[in-house]
């Protein structure tokens, strides 16, 4: 039996466009195209996109995982027991970052004192030193320093309602990326995303020009804006360059 796009993309839980861009870019074709244009699955291919959510889910890259998949000797049971290898090891730290989450907010709440390396405690310690220290190279230690304390003031609720309203800046984005990257709409919303910023830090126009180049520049920043939409990074990018040239 054969599965429409819909259904196929209703029970992974994406995007048709997701399916429409995956089968432009030959990452995954359909079994079959009707007289009519409409693209039909089967359980191969349900297979194969299974493979795909799995290394997307443990951060490869659209292109990484084309080459891997059609590689003459992919052994899709072994990728499989790889899959559940690196699930497990994302257990413990998952447990681990509640763990830490549970502390965060007892010291949000007023009940204990922590040291900024509590902070991070589940993360990889590699990770973290990393992100940190490119941090503090991009935008120096008072910067970094400053972010970090504001966060933890700003208590739990808040918080989470600016992370909410950051994804639904992204999301929206994405949503409206066929109108273009100079489209009113999408400025718009460039617009905003400069003044949810500054609930972070009090970003100069430079600085967030740059922040908008990293967005695409950077594996860590594109795989999270990956999954709003897979051109977002670049589309994200070059809207943002936009929006800082028109109001030079």
């Amino acid at each position: 039996m054969k599965l429409p796009i819909s259904k196929m993309a209703h029970l992974a839980g994406i995007s048709v466009r997701t399916l429409h861009y995956y089968d432009e870019i030959g990452l995954l074709k359909p079994a079959s195209v009707t007289p009519a244009g409409y693209r039909l699955y089967s359980e191969e291919e349900a297979m194969t996109l299974q493979q795909i959510m799995f290394f997307r889910e443990i951060g490869f890259s659209l292109a990484s995982i084309k080459e891997i998949i059609n590689q003459p000797g992919f052994d899709g049971l072994k990728a499989l027991r790889d899959h559940r290898a690196v699930l497990l090891e994302k257990i413990r730290r998952t447990s681990q970052l509640i763990d830490t989450i549970d502390k965060t907010i007892k010291k949000w709440e007023g009940e204990i004192e922590m040291e900024i390396s509590e902070y991070y405690q589940g993360f990889n310690d590699k990770d973290i030193k990393r992100y940190r220290s490119e941090a503090r190279r991009r935008w120096g230690d008072q910067v970094v320093e400053e972010s970090e304390k504001r966060v933890m003031n700003m208590g739990k609720s808040k918080f989470e309602a600016l992370q909410e309203k950051g994804n639904g800046i992204f999301q929206s984005i994405a949503d409206n990326m066929s109108k273009g990257a100079e489209s009113e709409p999408v400025q718009k919303l460039v617009s905003e995303w400069r003044e949810w910023l500054n609930a972070f830090h009090d970003y100069s126009d430079e600085a967030a020009l740059n922040l908008g180049h990293i967005y695409s520049e950077d594996a860590e920043f594109a795989a999270f804006f990956n999954k709003f939409h897979p051109d977002l990074p670049d589309f994200l990018t070059r809207a943002i360059v936009y929006y800082f040239k028109t109001g030079e």
